[in-house]
């Protein structure tokens, strides 16, 4: 045990870590190889309290300077190995040697590519993603937009055809009751006094109605009420208000 104190500090502190109770990193199943499982929290957590920095690429500095290779993890996980580094063996970490700098530089060179190289693609996966969700956001965008179009024209058309239908009562309540005023003009003077009167409270009443009926249509809802409207075959599918019939005089 004295000579464990012959050991890198960063040797031992790594190993120390690996047997602590903590999730950034850890080892696989057999002891013989270390994961990272989440790197921010190593350099968020782990690193400053045992290194005193947060910078990623220096611990993988550190791990090539004294021999670490980077495996190819299926998972994707950062995966690294060392033929002395095991669980369970701690005095292996006195075999353990730093590298010339040579090696270290030629290593460190390949490790950078190879994180640089993840990164990116992590980048890219990570923007493909995103443009899909705003495609998708855009098509569910022009939908709402077309069917909100679609619903106003259908609301325009109803409108017009309520205004249409309103002119036609107006224009045929109008002709009947010309139709009316010629009558009385053939009846005798007396008569025609009598008639005129009731006429002009007809007309009064039935040019409020209209006047109503044109103001309803600015707050009319669309549902049409068929059982309250009266059919009159002679006038080629005119509706008349409830309650008027065109034949009463």
């Amino acid at each position: 045990m004295e000579d464990i104190k012959q050991v890198p500090s960063f040797l031992i502190k790594l190993y120390e870590i690996l047997e602590s109770e903590q999730a950034a990193i850890c080892w696989n199943k057999e002891g013989t190889t270390f994961l990272i499982q989440d790197i921010g929290q190593l350099t968020d957590q782990i690193l400053p309290l045992n290194f005193k920095h947060r910078n990623f690429q220096s611990f993988l500095r550190q791990l090539n300077m004294y021999g670490f290779k980077k495996l190819k993890n299926k998972q994707g996980k950062n995966e690294f190995v060392h033929q002395y580094f095991r669980k369970g063996i701690k005095n292996n970490l006195l075999k353990i040697k730093r590298r010339n700098q040579e090696d270290i530089k030629q290593s460190l060179k390949t490790l950078t590519k190879e994180f640089q190289s993840e990164s990116y693609l992590h980048e890219h996966e990570k923007m493909r993603k995103q443009l899909m969700f705003m495609q998708s956001e855009q098509q569910r965008i022009l939908y709402e937009i077309r069917f909100q179009m679609n619903y106003n024209q259908k609301l325009q058309r109803e409108t017009q055809d309520i205004i249409d239908k309103i002119n036609q009562i107006k224009n045929y309540s109008v002709s009947k009751l010309n139709k009316l005023i010629l009558i009385i003009q053939k009846l005798p003077q007396d008569a025609q006094i009598s008639k005129m009167v009731l006429l002009k409270d007809k007309i009064q009443r039935k040019l409020e109605t209209i006047e109503i009926d044109n103001i309803q249509v600015k707050d009319i809802s669309f549902d049409k009420q068929e059982s309250n409207s009266y059919y009159d075959a002679n006038l080629t599918g005119v509706r008349s208000p409830a309650g008027y019939s065109p034949k009463s005089k």
